[in-house]
């Protein structure tokens, strides 16, 4: 009996061992239901680690109700269910999360926010480890590039890499997109380029265009690919489309090839190559070629007739830092013939935009586009508290047929000066340029000439009165002269010794005006006497090539006056802005010195008083300001050149300015208008009026019109001057690789 109790004992032991997994399961059930009652009320957040080390960021999973399977190590969520770490999120109404495999499977509101990348769809599974995944019925948003796509499908294959089919990609917000294409194969690569199969281009969903291939550039980023083209109309190119191509080469360089088509001259190819490794090592060289299929008929009416039709312009402008502290600066300005830069003068290549691409980059302006010689020059300086050391190559290009075998060329110039210090523990200062030029040419008189330049200088406070500034030059000149000039006979190896005599005495005067709280005005005035003077020297056995050649006796005395209006303005924390409101500025000099040098028979009889030269700058609002010089002949020719500048501006690069040139000797007498304005938040206007005050007649007019939505803008400019009429207009697709102004 005992023995079959025993047994008993063991087989409902078993059995309840059996049983125990479906009695914890109904225990589970009964729990569950419980703890959903409870959910109802506020959400439950639960932590896991995917991969327990030590330092790992856990996974943070939300929703209304959790349930967790321990013998599959897999948690379901459901109702506003969220897993996140670090800049990944995934939400969605029901999620499937594997802990032992690191992925989720997600349905229902899917929304995928991964950095700035937001990926949306009906449902969808994602690999925690490799970010890498599908979602259905997709909507994918990439901020940092303004990129909607949508897509039956999309793959996630990489960090920034997508998949996607039956797919429709596009800048423009959703729902109503003014364009985009649709595709039936995209693919998005890290590079930031988007490859698609079987394409159209839709603008308001109506087919345009349609390619079996298509790449496009949609970084906001520098990318490799075609950017939209560039089209114009003139009389004389007739009509005109320019396409370039841009490669990113690597981080630092990138190239920019146009093929221009001409309908009147042919094919003109561009290159731009640009490179920046710092903001000190930078470049950008920029070459166009064209075989000129329109033969020449004395464009602009100059009285020359091109020969050549092989036309080029070479151009560039570099920076360079060197070892020892040297540094060096590039320019090249090179053309195939004169008419050039007159004839294709807009566009992206053009002369203006070249022009302005270089001052915005290098400070350094191209040559005037008028001017017939061409310098390109190569400068390498040092500089450092106590001295300047510079020196210079220049090659002049000269566009006048059959004179540059008589053109001056630079080889070299070099340059050593030394700054202003005192002269051991006396009260003198001293400082010293030294200069070496070589100046040659195929035709007619070279030179070599070393100038030596010290000076030794004595300032004095007079009182706290004035100050006084005493100054003694010595000039040492030698030459080695060659070559033959009918006009000119030097001696071949001159000499000159000179010495120059400076006196500056000035003051200055004030007053500060205390306005309402704690903002000021002071007003101050600053009259200059000065006087120099340099003894008169026969110079007619030295070559005459630039200014330091001839130099001229001077015993001339200046009187100047400088007076100016300042205001400060408290900003807070001890902190002030301070304003120039008006700034005068009257000068003349009294000169009895004998003839120059340089004066020519025929010309009016040398006088003594110089002209009045004044200067005016006025600054009554913060975005408003008026600029005048002038300068007036006191023997009877009156005012010989003034210049007037009103400028209105703000803050939105609305500007208005009104300017007016007059100079009687350089016979010229204009008036200039520009407007650049925003008429509303998508419109934008701007003209130029150039015109010609004596003859009553336009020297030149642009108009030009520019509607931006949010993913595209159109513009459209009209140029007319004395030789052509041209209209140009071009489209971009924003965040698609289009160029604009």
């Amino acid at each position: 009996m005992k023995t079959l109790t025993h047994i008993q004992k063991t087989v409902l032991f078993i059995i309840a061992f059996l049983l125990m997994p479906l009695v914890t399961d109904m225990a589970a059930a009964v729990t569950e239901g419980a703890f959903d009652e409870k959910t109802r009320e506020e959400k439950t957040t639960a932590e896991f680690k995917t991969i327990p080390s030590p330092g790992d960021e856990p996974w943070h999973i939300e929703a209304l109700k959790l349930t967790y399977f321990h013998s599959s190590d897999v948690i379901l969520g459901e109702g506003e269910v969220q897993v996140s770490r670090s800049d990944l999120r995934v939400c969605a109404d029901r999620i499937i999360y594997d802990r032992c495999n690191a992925r989720v499977w997600a349905s229902g509101n899917v929304v995928i926010r991964l950095g700035m990348d937001v990926l949306k769809g009906n449902e969808g599974e994602l690999d925690l480890n490799t970010f890498t995944g599908s979602v259905e019925n997709a909507d994918l948003f990439l901020q940092r590039n303004n990129i909607h796509l949508l897509a039956k499908q999309i793959w996630k294959t990489g960090p920034e890499e997508y998949k996607a089919k039956q797919a429709t990609i596009s800048t423009c917000p959703l729902p109503k997109q003014a364009w985009n294409f649709k595709c039936q194969d995209l693919k998005l690569t890290i590079g930031g380029l988007a490859f698609a199969k079987n394409s159209f281009f839709n603008i308001r969903d109506i087919p345009v265009l349609y390619s079996p291939w298509v790449v496009l550039p949609i970084n906001k980023y520098r990318k490799t690919g075609v950017l939209l083209p560039d089209f114009s109309i003139s009389k004389r190119n007739g009509a005109e489309i320019n396409i370039p191509f841009f490669w990113a080469i690597n981080d630092s360089m990138d190239a920019t090839f146009y093929q221009h088509f001409m309908g009147k001259r042919g094919w003109m190819e561009g290159i731009e190559f640009r490179h920046i490794f710092s903001p000190k090592d930078k470049g950008v060289l920029r070459y166009n070629f064209l075989v000129d299929t329109l033969e020449d008929d004395d464009f602009n009416d100059d009285g020359y007739t091109r020969g050549n039709e092989k036309r080029w312009w070479l151009r560039a402008k570099a920076n360079q830092q060197l070892p020892w502290g040297f540094e060096a600066k590039v320019d090249v300005d090179s053309l195939s013939d004169r008419d050039y830069l007159h004839e294709f003068d807009q566009g992206p290549m053009g002369y203006d935009e070249t022009d302005s691409i270089f001052r915005k980059n290098f400070g350094r302006s191209l040559t005037d586009e008028t001017d017939l010689i061409r310098p390109s020059t190569l400068q390498i300086t040092k500089m450092n508290q106590d001295m300047f050391l510079g020196g210079e190559g220049r090659y002049n290009d000269n566009m006048e047929v059959g004179e540059q075998d008589s053109t001056i060329q630079t080889y070299p110039r070099l340059v050593l000066q030394g700054f202003r210090k005192p002269l051991f523990s006396s009260p003198f200062y001293y400082d010293w340029t030294t200069s070496y030029v070589h100046y040659w040419r195929e035709k007619g008189l070279r030179e070599q000439r070393l100038h030596i330049e010290p000076s030794v200088s004595l300032p004095l406070n007079l009182y706290n009165l004035a100050d006084l500034i005493l100054e003694g030059t010595v000039e040492e000149t030698m030459y080695e002269v060659s070559g033959h000039d009918p006009e000119q006979r030097p001696d071949s190896h001159a000499n000159r010794l000179l010495y120059r005599l400076n006196a500056e005495l000035s003051t200055t005067f004030g007053r500060t005006y205390h306005l309402s709280g704690k903002k000021t005005m002071r007003h101050s005035i600053r009259p200059r006497l000065s006087y120099q003077y340099r003894p008169p020297e026969n110079q007619d056995n030295l070559p005459d090539i630039d200014a330091l050649d001839r130099l001229d006796p001077e015993n001339r005395i200046t009187l100047s006056l400088l007076s100016f209006l300042s205001s400060k303005t408290p900003l807070g924390n001890n902190r002030f802005a301070y304003t120039d409101l008006v700034r005068f500025s009257l000068e003349q000099s009294y000169d009895n010195k004998e003839k120059s040098s340089r004066y020519l028979p025929g010309e009016d009889d040398q006088r003594n008083f110089s002209d009045i030269y004044a200067e005016l700058d006025f600054n009554p609002l913060p975005n408003l300001l008026f600029r005048y010089d002038t300068s007036y002949n006191v023997y009877g020719k009156g005012f010989t050149q003034y210049n007037f500048l009103g400028r209105l501006y703000n803050s939105e690069n609305d500007r208005l300015d009104l300017e007016y040139r007059y100079s009687r000797l350089a016979e010229i007498n204009e008036l200039n208008l520009e407007i650049n304005t925003a008429f509303s938040p998508s419109w934008y206007g701007m003209c130029e009026f150039k015109r010609n005050i004596a003859e009553d007649s336009s020297l030149e007019s642009i108009f030009g019109l520019r509607y931006q939505a949010t993913c595209w803008a159109i513009e459209g400019r009209l140029k007319k001057d004395t030789d052509e009429t041209s209209f140009s207009f071009h489209i971009e697709l924003l965040g698609i690789g289009g160029w604009g102004s």
